[in-house]
């Protein structure tokens, strides 16, 4: 019989207090953090259930009709633009029984139950329930469950949260403070989904994570970034930005695709990164942007999304795809490098002789992430 009681989040507080020191005495955070299911499972409650998450970007749903399909934590949901154009989203449990009423992504004029045919339209309102016009149930005004969503920039944001706070207090300043970020006027051309063998939070805290870059990716990005007297910006709610010096992703640091209109001038050089909890990671190159973001799928597996955006022009280009596809595969290789190490993390996390080591000064956006996750988890 196992009397091993489970461990709660509160258990390790007092490990806590070494992450929030001061940065040349923090510690960072225990590997139970990343390997306990039972915290897992209270970062859903805690987090994931109440953050504004960011879902898809609106170039993936450009029709009426149009929707595509996510779970976040084990909650599944329909994010479609209506016959207005509008975008909605709700959860994607039929009234009845629970059944999903819709799958993948497609095109369609309503949503329908495959389990007993209850029809709903692109709002999720009920329109028909086969067989029970003479049923004492009200379901003349029924719906599925509605997400609050915004969008922002071309970015789509849902909440679990039936309160969330409004979404202008989560963007915080850096509704301002992004200015480089015009993702509504880029086009999205690709979307790379990979699945990672670690806990989503190594992989946030890897991206950005400055200490490793002329170490792991010493041949790709580390061979162009210069981070010398970098300056992070630590706003509330675990925001976080900075500037560096940082080429074009290619092999040899060539601009492949037009420079972004807005940093005509700024210098090819100029790179920007910033970042919104929980899981949010964005990169300026002056010819593209991209969106990170790493969603838990259990306490040891997570799948990463990266979203490349460019100046409209760039995808009228003769030979663009043979141009993303070099892009695509530099960025892999980055990825790919980090994802080695992240793995071989996740591997310690779980070990009962892991001690977290101390901090470097450049991890000073790590522990920015680290003191947050902490807040919002209650602690």
């Amino acid at each position: 019989m196992n009397n091993v009681e489970p461990l709660l989040f509160h258990d390790l507080q007092h490990q806590f207090a070494k992450t929030r020191e001061p940065l040349a005495d923090a510690r960072h955070l225990p590997g139970q953090v990343y390997s306990s299911p039972e915290i897992a499972a209270q970062e859903k409650d805690r987090i994931f259930m109440k953050e504004w998450l960011c879902v898809a970007h609106v170039d993936e749903l450009p029709n009426p009709g149009d929707y595509l399909t996510k779970e976040i934590v084990g909650e599944p949901f329909v994010v479609t633009r209506n016959a207005e154009g509008q975008i909605v989203a709700f959860m994607n449990m039929c009234l009845h029984r629970g059944v999903a009423v819709a799958y993948g992504t497609g095109n369609a004029k309503d949503f329908s139950c495959p389990y007993h045919a209850w029809l709903y339209d692109l709002d999720g309102k009920l329109v028909t329930a086969p067989r029970l016009e003479n049923d004492s149930a009200p379901l003349g005004n029924s719906r599925l469950h509605r997400l609050h969503s915004v969008v922002w920039r071309g970015w789509i944001f849902v909440t679990f949260n039936p309160n969330p706070i409004p979404f202008e207090e989560h963007i915080g300043v850096l509704g301002d403070e992004l200015w480089w970020f015009q993702t509504d006027q880029c086009a999205l051309a690709d979307k790379m989904v990979l699945e990672i063998d670690c806990n989503w939070k190594l992989l946030v805290e890897n991206l950005v994570d400055i200490y490793h870059v002329p170490v792991i990716h010493k041949g790709t990005i580390g061979a162009f970034n210069n981070y010398r007297n970098l300056q992070a910006r630590l706003y509330e709610r675990g925001s976080w930005a900075y500037d560096q010096k940082g080429r074009p992703h290619s092999k040899t640091g060539e601009q492949l695709f037009p420079t972004l209109p807005w940093l005509e001038g700024n210098g090819a050089e100029n790179a920007t990164r910033a970042g919104l909890f929980p899981n949010i990671n964005m990169s300026m190159r002056y010819d593209s942007l991209r969106l990170w973001q790493a969603w838990p799928r259990g306490v040891d597996k997570m799948t990463l999304e990266c979203y490349f955006l460019f100046d409209p022009k760039a995808l009228k280009m003769e030979d663009f795809h043979d141009r993303l596809d070099h892009y695509r595969t530099f960025v892999r290789q980055i990825i790919k490098e980090d994802a080695e190490m992240v793995v071989a993390l996740q591997k310690a996390m779980s070990s009962r002789f892991y001690e977290p080591g101390p901090m470097a000064k450049t991890e000073i956006v790590v522990q920015h992430l680290m003191k947050y996750y902490l807040e919002a988890m209650g602690m």
